[in-house]
């Protein structure tokens, strides 16, 4: 996703008077500046670190080759999705559509409205609290089946999957460790092959 300016918070809320419905949102010109929706308060999104931007391009990539290649869907980079029952529209870095929820996706608008099947967030500085909370829950309440969190630093990967009581951590990926995607049955990621590099392996971090 794109990286959200924080002078004093990890999210900056306009002032009231500010504050924003769907279709007032939907209304904005095609940025830059880009935002995303966060309750009716508007996020301004900056642009994002290049070994960011590096990570989404090889892990879209290797899972658009994937889902082209046995029909499963379609995946998209930084595509808006609003989620259901919330004014919430967001960015993930990916997301993933099955063919069984392609009617999710406009192309009136360009944007996904419903939960996708998975989104996937690089972690950065100025995004990794609102990822593993705000976002963490909302994926959640909206239905989103998987969620993966990347760093991009040394490719850890954590694979979340939605269950009745919430989402569980199904694994977590060290670096240079291959991750085989519970979503994508037979299918294998090497983050570090993919981005050319020799993975530094580590403790998980506390």
């Amino acid at each position: 996703m794109l990286t959200p300016t924080k002078p004093t918070a990890d999210t900056q809320a306009l002032p009231a008077r500010q504050r924003m419905t769907l279709e007032e949102f939907f209304a904005i010109p095609e940025g830059p500046p880009y935002y995303e929706l966060e309750e009716g308060e508007l996020i301004l999104m900056v642009k994002p670190h290049g070994r960011h931007q590096e990570v989404v391009l090889a892990l879209g990539a290797a899972l658009r080759s994937h889902v082209v290649q046995g029909k499963l869907g379609r995946v998209w980079p930084e595509i808006e999705v609003r989620l259901p029952g919330q004014a919430r529209v967001y960015a993930p870095d990916l997301v993933f559509l099955s063919t069984d929820h392609l009617d999710r996706y406009s192309d009136t608008d360009g944007r996904i409205h419903g939960a996708p099947d998975l989104a996937v967030e690089i972690l950065s500085p100025g995004t990794e609290r609102r990822d593993r909370t705000t976002k963490f829950r909302a994926y959640q309440q909206a239905g989103v089946a998987w969620y993966w969190l990347v760093r991009p630093n040394d490719l850890w990967v954590e694979e979340y999957r939605l269950t009745p009581e919430g989402y569980v951590l199904a694994q977590t990926v060290p670096p240079g460790e291959p991750f085989v995607p519970g979503l994508f049955p037979g299918s294998t990621i090497d983050l570090a092959a993919l981005m050319g590099e020799t993975a530094k392996t580590e403790e998980e971090p506390g």
